[in-house]
């Protein structure tokens, strides 16, 4: 009777070491159910969390140092002319400027918030090519080509801002100014991975 005792008693533990064990399996069944859940919900965010940070101060204020960097050189000459209508003659002046414009980057004025590092990618947002000098017209080397009449310091000056406008709408035209983009795009690039980043993204504002 005593043996039949201790065997019920041993059946019965091993019973209670079953039942634990199944309701271990359950709960941590639940548990990888409810995560794949949340992972699902959420998408693929918790699998791809990168943190993103910003380049080093040093490396900044190298590419701030640059300042402009001219990129795109274009020399122009323009010959242009004003009439005025006289009681007996007209009144012509004509005038050949010659000018250099200059497009490329002002580097000068970038922040921290212009250059990210995202994973081993490097992404620089840049202000976009420009003309770097308004004042491209080499006065020093006009010439008055033909001059009938008295002509004021106005008419010269509106002479002036008309070859000025005539320089700028032959040199700044999408080509050009798509080009100027290409080239900056690679020596930007080039200077990057001369300071450690491999893989260099740029975008313009």
């Amino acid at each position: 009777m005593e043996k039949n005792n201790q065997r019920l008693l041993i059946g019965c533990g091993g019973c209670l070491a079953l039942v634990g064990i199944f309701w271990l399996v359950i709960a941590y069944g639940s548990a990888f159910w409810a995560s794949q859940k949340v992972k699902k919900m959420l998408g693929d965010s918790i699998l791809t969390d990168r943190t993103e940070t910003y380049i080093s101060p040093t490396h900044l204020k190298s590419i701030r140092d640059i300042g402009q960097w001219e990129l795109l050189c274009i020399d122009d000459e323009e010959l242009v002319d004003t009439v005025r209508s006289g009681l007996f003659t007209d009144d012509q002046l004509v005038r050949i400027y010659y000018g250099t414009l200059r497009l490329g980057l002002d580097l000068s004025q970038i922040d921290q918030s212009c250059a990210v590092v995202d994973g081993e990618r490097l992404v620089l947002t840049l202000p976009d090519v420009r003309l770097l000098d308004d004042n491209f017209i080499d006065e020093a080397r006009t010439l008055s080509f033909h001059e009938h009449g008295q002509w004021g310091a106005k008419a010269r000056n509106e002479l002036y801002e008309k070859a000025r406008r005539k320089m700028m709408a032959r040199a700044l035209t999408s080509d050009n100014l798509d080009y100027t983009r290409q080239l900056a795009n690679q020596h930007i690039v080039q200077l990057m991975k001369t300071m450690g980043y491999k893989d260099v993204v740029v975008l313009f504002k």
